[in-house]
């Protein structure tokens, strides 16, 4: 329960931070246009040259698609791009450009610290903890049942 409700904290963080902005003008073959080589730097621009604006399947458009991007995150597989997409992320119809929010990566590292390693460790130690005390009774009960 406790690493839901620190997920769903991040997860509306980044829906408040990042919700539209991920979307990018992209030319026929699928690679994004840079915008200060082509000048494209809104959808309409991309629009007005017939090219595509599109998202990537992973965003922060909403709190349940936020909650898969942040388990990507904390599993460490396909983290990159999410994380390259937010530090592009400039605004909602706008196109990205690099390391624009470079602040995106203090809200990446406090989630690996705090959303990962911190749940994680508390989810194992509740573990070893229940361990621990059913051992405890097996070992109460073994002790009991050899006395007879």
């Amino acid at each position: 329960m406790v690493c839901l409700i620190f997920w769903l904290i991040f997860s509306i963080m980044g829906v408040n931070l990042l919700a539209g902005k991920f979307y990018s003008c992209k030319w026929d073959n699928g690679t994004i246009v840079v915008a200060e080589w082509t000048g494209i730097y809104t959808r309409d621009n991309c629009s007005a040259h017939n090219l595509t604006w599109s998202a990537p399947s992973i965003t922060f458009d909403n709190a349940l698609v936020g909650y898969l991007a942040l388990l990507q995150v904390a599993t460490f597989k396909g983290w990159v791009p999410i994380m390259t997409n937010a530090i592009d992320a400039v605004d909602v119809d706008m196109q990205p450009r690099r390391e624009h929010n470079v602040l995106m990566y203090l809200y990446f590292v406090i989630f690996i610290l705090f959303g990962s390693f911190f749940t994680l460790n508390l989810f194992i130690g509740v573990i070893i903890e229940n361990f621990n005390s059913q051992k405890k009774k097996i070992r109460v009960n073994f002790v009991m049942f050899s006395q007879y």
